[in-house]
């Protein structure tokens, strides 16, 4: 990846960060949509809260407290579609 000029290293990692948010956040309510219409159940969407979780949860990554955060993020967001009807 091309660092564009005049764009510093914290503004990139700011980026890269805001991007996996909007990234969460967008297949959450991609998600919570296909849930309310009746077409992800339950089981289907923990098994995408799970698979989106696993690389969080790396050892390699766990003591990252910015990895922690958008662990949070991703559990309250799917709390939240798997609840029950």
């Amino acid at each position: 990846m091309k660092t564009p000029p005049g764009l510093d290293l914290p503004q990139l990692f700011a980026a890269l960060e805001v991007s996996d948010i909007a990234a969460i956040n967008g297949i959450a309510s991609l998600a919570n949509i296909l849930r309310l219409r009746g077409l992800l159940s339950i089981t289907e969407a923990s098994a995408l809260h799970q698979s989106m979780s696993l690389p969080l949860s790396l050892p390699r990554h766990a003591d990252n407290l910015a990895v922690q955060e958008i662990q949070q993020h991703l559990d309250q967001l799917f709390a939240h579609i798997v609840a029950p009807d």
